[in-house]
């Protein structure tokens, strides 16, 4: 993101922080459903949602050898678990967890931009009638026309707006998508419920 431009509510949900902070979250939850359906035994999974911990910086620095962020971060997470760790990223690959995360931070980032959505709609409806009284003139193939109001010129925008709302609403269900089916997403290496209960959570 540009800096002058970055809204800091934003800029918090597409930090490094953030996302190794759903990476954690999901790879955790998979633990959790594995050890339900004894895959992985439950003190693993215990161990791993109480000593999973990330360093930025060290991922940086590990990622530096490996080439790979997500192994920089596994081998970064996997120090603070402790024997547990072979249990980490059990069965998953790489997508799972970063396309995830991705879905989670365009549905974190949609949140807040369909609240000002909302207000930008609610007040463009307040201003178009404020001023349904107020002349101006009209355009037509960019030259002036028939005098109309401002409110009728607003009141444009608002339904517009509230058109722009639904297809962003639209847009917003096309990415709220969880995706746990392990390698070349066969659900080979994993089983499809732990997928939903991931999802759910």
């Amino acid at each position: 993101m540009i800096p002058r431009y970055n809204r800091p509510n934003i800029e918090k949900i597409w930090s490094l922080e953030n996302k190794f902070k759903i990476w954690t979250e999901i790879e955790c939850l998979i633990a959790e459903k594995q050890a339900l359906l004894g895959i992985i035994p439950k003190k693993a999974a215990k161990n791993i949602r109480k000593y999973a911990k990330f360093n930025v910086k060290e991922i940086e620095k590990i990622e530096k050898e490996t080439k790979h962020d997500v192994v920089a971060y596994i081998n970064n997470v996997s120090k603070y678990i402790g024997d547990s760790s072979k249990y980490f990223h059990f069965g998953v690959t790489s997508s799972d967890i970063i396309d995830t995360t991705f879905s989670l931070q365009l549905k974190q980032t949609s949140d807040i931009i369909r609240k000002n959505l909302n207000e930008c709609i609610k007040i463009l409806k307040i201003k178009s009638k404020k001023y349904k009284d107020t002349i101006m003139i009209g355009r037509s193939h960019g030259i002036h026309a028939e005098p109309i109001t401002f409110g009728l010129k607003l009141s444009s925008f608002y339904f517009e707006f509230k058109r722009n709302l639904a297809r962003f609403d639209q847009a917003i269900n096309e990415i709220s998508v969880c995706a746990i089916s392990g390698p070349v997403g066969t659900f080979n290496s994993i089983d499809p419920r732990i997928q939903d209960y991931v999802a759910k959570k």
